[in-house]
């Protein structure tokens, strides 16, 4: 099963930084799904979020430079539910943020919110990325 490094635990302040984006209990939950002698289920659901994910942000960030509330609600949606499905709170709670400004067609300061956003989503993808031994 995936192991989380010392690199992306929470710390002790309570202080959101790039060690506490992933919240590692999720996938431990699903272990109960994990069939014996099959591929591992957390390591295959981190895989297909990091191929699915770049492509869902660009979305957002292209439905932002459009000004399209609509695309710009859908695609946050979808990053929110498979974030937090997978114990990426951080982002997760992000997207839900931009997922309502869409749906309110509320544009005009969200440039601020897809910042950190974009910051989240790098500090997400490392973890997990570190989390199954890959680079870059």
């Amino acid at each position: 099963m995936i192991q989380q490094s010392d690199d992306f635990k929470a710390n002790d302040s309570g202080i959101a930084t790039p060690s506490s984006v992933v919240d590692w209990s999720v996938l431990d939950d699903l272990k109960v799904l994990q069939k014996p002698g099959k591929p591992d289920l957390g390591r295959n659901l981190i895989t297909v979020y990091l191929s699915s994910l770049p492509q869902l942000f660009e979305s957002a960030k292209d439905a932002l430079k459009a000004s399209d509330g609509e695309a710009l609600m859908k695609a946050a949606h979808s990053m929110k539910s498979s974030s937090l499905a997978i114990g990426a709170v951080v982002f997760g709670e992000t997207c839900a943020e931009l997922e309502q400004l869409g749906k309110a067609n509320d544009l005009e300061n969200t440039a601020v919110l897809m910042g950190r956003a974009e910051n989240e989503y790098a500090a997400t993808c490392s973890a997990f990325r570190d989390a199954l031994g890959q680079k870059g």
